[in-house]
């Protein structure tokens, strides 16, 4: 058994050396670091490169994260403000491959502004470790996507492909005792821009917590702020949550059995 695995690794890493000439090393499957391993902004910006996906529609675009490979099947978790409506897209992967998915009935993960969508590919991409544990206010954690607009948001970035891929850094600000209305249940400091809905956040080990979905400072007139039982958040707290950024949790996608 111990020659067989060995055998498998040296084969593995033949198969490596050739995808390192073939297509850009960004995309390259590596070493997956141990959970206690604080990893530095730029091996964290490495995973966040490999991993996440940019999702192209008619008029807009949005951002995924690959997180499980079956086969030829890879199976991507986004918002599903980005692939709700969308009758036809287009899945960008981290060499600029475009996919279309497997199939357009979007799996959306309960009520939650969360979806599951998949696309196959004989190319070896690598797929996000999910953290299954709850984050804690002031834990690093980083996000990634694809803005798009341009900086002064009067372009798309449409024709720009990956080459718009963006990171930010941040601190949680909060992790709710119960959710926002579709699922919002993680605050945070980092800026996330238009277009990266539905990217992965990481934590300071390079594994996923959560995904994008909500920009810093909208409107509680609107609702926004408003938990899944209907009631409201005090008025110190709602000063807090007005300025984070908002995403869900990678745990709501461990508890939908989607499959079934």
């Amino acid at each position: 058994m111990q020659l067989m695995r060995g055998l498998w690794r040296l084969g593995w890493l033949g198969i490596s050396m050739v995808l390192f000439i073939a297509h850009p090393p960004i995309c390259l499957a590596e070493t997956r670091p141990l959970i206690t391993t604080k990893l530095t902004k730029s091996q964290i910006e490495q995973i966040a490169r490999q991993t996440t996906v940019r999702i192209l529609t008619g008029t807009a675009s949005g951002s995924g994260v690959i997180v499980q490979r079956q086969g030829e099947i890879y199976t991507v978790i986004t918002n599903w403000h980005v692939v709700g409506l969308s009758e036809k897209l287009t899945i960008m992967t981290c060499d600029g491959r475009r996919y279309f998915p497997v199939t357009n009935n979007f799996v959306q993960v309960g009520k939650a502004d969360m979806a599951i969508i998949q696309f196959r590919s004989a190319t070896p991409y690598r797929t996000a470790t999910i953290h299954p544990q709850p984050v804690t206010p002031g834990e690093p954690v980083y996000t990634a996507g694809f803005p798009m607009y341009t900086q002064y948001q009067v372009e798309t970035t449409f024709d720009q492909g990956i080459q718009v891929f963006r990171l930010t850094q941040g601190l949680v600000s909060l992790f709710l005792p119960k959710s926002l209305d579709q699922g919002y249940r993680l605050g945070y400091t980092n800026d996330i821009s238009i277009g990266m809905s539905g990217g992965p956040i990481f934590n300071q080990h390079g594994l996923l917590v959560g995904i994008n979905g909500r920009l810093k400072n909208r409107d509680p007139d609107f609702g926004v702020y408003t938990f899944e039982d209907n009631t409201s958040p005090h008025p110190e707290i709602l000063e807090q949550m007005v300025g984070s950024s908002w995403g869900i949790p990678i745990t709501t996608y461990l508890q939908f059995n989607w499959k079934n």
